[in-house]
């Protein structure tokens, strides 16, 4: 089974620079033209899956339109909660918690108290691919559309990467992410293939 995970498309938040988490204020206009883009990737899915916040459904509605497929929503699959910052600017952020946002950007693993702490993060992350997999059969191909921060979670844990090296992990709006998984399809099986594919021509013209 090959479980395709893929960063919504440039939001409006990532536009104006702002700290996202868990707000939900949808896609961009460029971030709806990457949408279309990568729906033109996909000849065949299984499913589709996706968080419960605006960007990711909006990002992964194209891709359902065509090929006629349903979109599963799964709320384990958003971004982390990055409590009192979201909302404020990420300059706004490096003003007024500098100390928080320095040791943040150089371990990823160390978050303020009001952040979700990236271990609860990635096993609901890893609880929803569990869910994925439990309901699917060998072979299909699942693409599942979800978030920045939720993506690393995996690529930490499939690359068994600390957290100063997550700071260097970048995922791009409307990359894949591929996990592969042989059967028996047990979720400490899969192999990470490859993250960060960009496949759309549109980039976002930086990365939050």
């Amino acid at each position: 089974m090959e479980i395709i995970l893929i960063r919504h498309g440039q939001s409006k938040g990532n536009e104006q620079n702002i700290v996202q988490g868990q707000l939900d204020e949808g896609l961009s206009e460029l971030g709806l033209i990457q949408a279309e883009e990568l729906s033109e990737y996909f000849s065949s899915l299984n499913a589709i899956y996706s968080s419960d916040t605006g960007r990711a459904i909006q990002t992964a509605e194209p891709t359902a339109r065509n090929l006629g497929l349903k979109i599963n929503i799964d709320k384990d699959l958003r971004e982390a909660s990055f409590g009192i910052w979201e909302g404020m600017t990420y300059d706004e952020v490096k003003e007024k918690y500098s100390a928080e946002y320095k040791a943040w950007n150089e371990n990823y693993h160390v978050r303020p108290s009001w952040f979700e702490a990236f271990d609860i993060h990635q096993s609901r992350v890893m609880n929803a691919i569990e869910k994925i997999l439990s309901n699917h059969k060998t072979g299909e191909k699942i693409a599942v559309f979800s978030h920045g921060g939720s993506i690393k979670t995996q690529v930490a844990f499939f690359k068994d990467l600390s957290g100063a090296e997550l700071t260097k992990i970048r995922i791009s709006n409307c990359s894949l992410t591929l996990i592969s998984f042989s059967p028996p399809e047990e979720y400490k099986n899969g192999e990470l293939a490859y993250f960060s594919k960009d496949v759309v021509k549109n980039k976002t013209p930086m990365y939050h």
